[in-house]
């Protein structure tokens, strides 16, 4: 499984350079503070509205001009108290239907960070475009949420999620070998969960 995410991940980590920053890029990936991405939830497509900038707090220690690093948990959250988890889905060597990507274009996604460091799962990686991804989340929700990446290795595999719409699909796909576990970071985004 791991042979699969540094595949997927050398495709991306060629894909964007940059200067460290010792926090977040509030220069959010289209300058703008307001705005939405479709996101999954218990087999519907919602919208995710944005109105604040991602916060992304050293350490972990990242080399992404966005202070934003993969493959190690947040120390330092943006409130106290538990916040809940969305999940990135990003597709790792395989190519999927852009229709079913929330977020098509690399390092270009509302309120979300332009770049992030891979290096802690693919050595190298240091500051790279955030890959083209989807979201999936298990509550509705307003307020910060954690963010855990999970990169999927089978196209078949992406279309059934794509399909279902749901955590549990995730789940299942990760279960059969055809997705990574989750994958800590320290990134975190804002958002509101509405309905259609």
């Amino acid at each position: 499984m791991l042979g699969c995410l540094v595949i997927g991940l050398s495709v991306v980590a060629g894909t964007g350079l940059g200067a460290p920053l010792a926090h977040a890029d509030h220069n959010s990936a289209a300058g703008a503070l307001h705005g939405t991405t479709d996101g999954w939830f218990n087999g519907e497509t919602v919208t995710f509205f944005y109105n604040k900038p991602f916060f992304c707090a050293q350490p972990p220690t990242s080399a992404a001009a966005s202070g934003c690093e993969v493959g190690e948990d947040a120390q330092i959250p943006p409130r106290p108290g538990p916040i809940p988890t969305l999940y990135v889905l990003v597709p790792l060597g395989i190519t999927v239907d852009p229709a079913t990507l929330q977020c098509p274009v690399a390092g270009s996604c509302i309120n979300h960070p332009s770049t992030v460091d891979l290096s802690r799962i693919f050595p190298g990686a240091g500051d790279v475009l955030l890959p083209p991804h989807s979201h999936v989340v298990d509550e509705k929700h307003g307020g910060w949420w954690k963010i855990e990446v999970i990169g999927v290795t089978d196209p078949d595999a992406w279309n059934r999620i794509a399909q279902a719409k749901s955590l549990a699909a995730v789940r299942a796909e990760q279960a059969a070998g055809n997705a990574t576990g989750d994958i800590g970071t320290n990134l975190y985004l804002f958002f509101q969960v509405q309905g259609r």
